[in-house]
């Protein structure tokens, strides 16, 4: 019987439920997340609203569900878009070397130099503060980790015995790229992929808070969290309960990216 991680099952575990609640929230919540109930305003925790209600009266559990369905569309998109970009600008970059390679990194390292969120706040100010615009611009924050990344799993690739047969047979260079050597490429873009699926969530919540998130009254948990900061000693679990999610979505998504970095990477299993 193969062994399992301890890291791997918990971060599943919190995945999976993660994306149980986001699809959950398409077809049911305890209450309409967007009602205003001005006589329920800042109802403590209890039997009717399991984790209360806002300072409009809205039921906390029902807006936590939409915004875990509003973070999981977000990171997904997100993170679709920085693997799909920077997979085939790391593949050209590696695999031409020469001054496109040059070009490419040259570029790539001006746009690494920025730290992502700040990359990030300067595109929303092209894109506008909406959902598509933090996807498009978190998504070309993020490309230039990806490129980077596959970029040095191509190198290390490209004068494998594989790679110079098929060349010998023939084989087109755009055939040889994503016939033989992309599939062998799989296994650092998963790994990145999951941790950059958190760096999103993190993101859009950090932006959110700021105010440059999604425009309320759509809730995400950022914005919840940056609504609850004035009443943090009134009520409490305004701040409280989207902070939890933060939270342990992140340690989901970092433990169930230190197991598939163990599975995945010959290097760490040699380790054991």
């Amino acid at each position: 019987m193969k062994h399992v991680s301890l890291n791997g099952l918990i971060g599943v575990v919190l995945i999976a439920f993660l994306l149980t609640i986001a699809i959950l929230s398409l077809f049911w919540t305890p209450f309409d997340p967007m009602k205003l109930s001005f006589t329920a305003r800042l109802a403590a925790p209890g039997s009717l609203h399991l984790l209360g209600t806002d300072e409009f009266g809205r039921d906390v559990l029902s807006r936590l569900m939409v915004g875990a369905r509003a973070s999981v569309w977000i990171g997904c998109l997100t993170v679709g878009f920085a693997v799909i970009a920077g997979t085939l600008i790391g593949l050209v970059s590696g695999y031409a070397r020469g001054w496109i390679d040059g070009l490419i990194m040259a570029v790539n390292n001006a746009l690494l130099a920025f730290p992502g969120i700040l990359l990030a706040l300067g595109l929303l100010a092209v894109f506008g503060a909406n959902q598509y615009g933090i996807i498009f611009a978190l998504g070309i924050a993020y490309t230039p980790s990806m490129a980077r990344v596959v970029r040095g799993a191509v190198l290390s690739l490209r004068e494998r015995e594989f790679v110079e047969a098929s060349r010998v047979m023939g084989n087109r260079e755009i055939f040889t790229m994503f016939r033989h050597i992309l599939p062998n490429c799989l296994a650092p873009i998963t790994v990145l992929a999951t941790s950059m699926f958190g760096w999103a969530i993190l993101s859009e919540s950090a932006l959110s808070f700021l105010g440059l998130g999604v425009p309320p009254p759509a809730p995400t948990w950022g914005n919840m969290l940056a609504a609850g900061r004035p009443f943090i000693e009134q009520a409490v679990w305004l701040g409280l309960f989207p902070g939890l999610c933060i939270a342990l979505t992140l340690l989901g998504i970092n433990l169930l990216g230190d197991a598939l970095r163990d599975k995945l990477d010959p290097r760490m299993r040699g380790l054991k």
